[in-house]
């Protein structure tokens, strides 16, 4: 049963008088709408508030699963250019009419939020290390120096793959580079294969090298997080990742913003967006989103990517029923391969289910209103600046003590599963993807 105790017009309401703006003067009914709809989505994505359970069929057709693709309303990505658009509007104090930009003083151009955006989408990616695409590109004839190309829109590769056109086998390709290739078969550059191993550390932008060098056409299929280059005239833009990290695009942003060598400089708002992004990247590289993974309602072990490759090298060119259920965040694969169509249903943490009408009712129990009630009293006061926002902060500090302690008590509602909440960190130390300091 759903909760039903605050709806979205009460929550404004009360807002309304916390603030001493009962008229709506200062902070609009859609202003406290978007706050209230950002502090439900970081509140999910620190505590995994919202899990819930999902079903879609499997193929013996299809490889890899993206759960935003088949869970759409459960892992949503969804939130739109506009809608960002306004949000930045209303923090800097302008006419929230969008991209459009009418209406605005002039202090802060319309043009200048779009680069923004643009630019933090992109250095999200790059921090966060997700979402993630597969990717699949020809190679014929097969080159002789064994370097191939791929996507011009990926950050960085995650995992290659190559199927052999004449037999149709696929075989996993381990991460390598020229010093560890050469010495392992000095002659490999002389004698073409079946490749195993890829490196980019000696190559241009946009190469693979693949080693030995194939023998026979293929195909590469690589699992990448990409660039995105966003379509600012349109409003309905979306940013390809997970709405409950919408906020580090906005924040950093914010910080692009308020950093600018121009009459809006301020530096205190722009090292809070600058933190606030910081913050949200230590929580993102933690995320989790598939919990648990039935097979026609039989649970399946759930287990990274890496590890199926490393222990079933050849899953896949196997068909039959699958063991096993392989996950890097909102990407899941089923080892051996289906050899029918099978139901799956998974356990997930879902996106911040957001009530859209005043008459709707916020999806949190009363004792957790009041967390979720200082977050956006916080946020609403950012564009009031100096010491009224600088007030704010205790305020944004119990709501991270309260939501760390929501996500302790889930922690011990499910404590078998944590092993399944530290999947991310595990996937990222069987095949990292950036070197960095051991975990804490």
């Amino acid at each position: 049963m759903p909760y039903s105790q605050y709806s979205l017009g009460d929550l404004s309401s009360q807002l309304a008088t916390l603030l001493d703006d009962p008229n709506e003067r200062y902070w609009s009914q859609t202003e406290k709408f978007y706050a209230i709809w950002e502090g439900l989505r970081v509140w999910g994505a620190i505590t995994s508030y919202w899990r819930t359970r999902g079903s879609f069929a499997v193929s013996p057709a299809t490889t890899w699963y993206d759960l935003s693709a088949e869970l759409p309303a459960l892992r949503t990505r969804a939130w739109t250019l506009n809608k960002l658009t306004q949000e930045i509007q209303y923090m800097c104090l302008e006419a929230a009419n969008g991209i459009s930009g009418a209406g605005m003083s002039g202090q802060i151009s319309v043009d200048s939020i779009l680069r923004s955006i643009q630019r933090a989408r992109n250095q999200f990616v790059i921090d966060a290390r997700f979402p993630y695409s597969v990717n699949t590109s020809p190679v014929s004839p097969p080159p002789p120096d064994g370097m191939v190309s791929f996507s011009q829109t990926s950050v960085y590769v995650h995992r290659t793959g190559w199927m052999d056109s004449y037999s149709g086998t696929w075989t996993n390709l381990w991460r390598s580079d020229a010093w560890a290739i050469d010495r392992a078969d000095p002659t490999w550059t002389l004698e073409p294969g079946a490749p195993k191993m890829y490196s980019e550390s000696e190559n241009a932008p946009l190469k693979l090298q693949i080693a030995p060098a194939p023998q026979n056409p293929g195909k590469v299929e690589t699992i990448t997080v990409d660039s995105l280059l966003i379509d600012i005239t349109n409003p309905n833009a979306t940013f390809h990742i997970p709405d409950e990290w919408v906020h580090a695009i906005k924040y950093a942003a914010l910080a692009d913003i308020f950093s600018a060598e121009s009459q809006n400089k301020d530096d205190l708002r722009a090292q809070y967006a600058q933190m606030r992004y910081d913050q949200a990247m230590q929580f993102a590289m933690s995320a989790k989103s598939i919990l648990r993974v039935l097979l026609n309602g039989v649970p399946l072990p759930l287990t990274p990517m890496a590890s199926i490759d490393s222990g079933l090298p050849f899953w896949r060119n196997q068909a039959d029923r699958p063991q096993m259920a392989g996950a890097f965040y909102d990407m899941l694969m089923l080892a051996p391969m289906p050899d029918n169509t099978y139901g799956v249903t998974c356990d997930v943490t879902q996106t911040a289910p957001i009530p859209l009408l005043p008459n709707q009712f916020i999806p949190m129990g009363a004792e957790d209103i009041p967390h979720l009630i200082d977050y956006v009293t916080h946020v609403l006061t950012f564009k009031c600046g100096g010491q009224e926002f600088k007030d704010s902060f205790a305020q944004y500090d119990a709501f991270l003590k309260e939501a760390g302690a929501r996500g302790q008590i889930n922690m011990a509602k499910i404590r078998y599963l944590k092993s399944l909440f530290e999947q991310p960190w595990t996937e990222q130390a069987e095949r990292p993807d950036r070197l960095e300091a051991a975990r804490a």
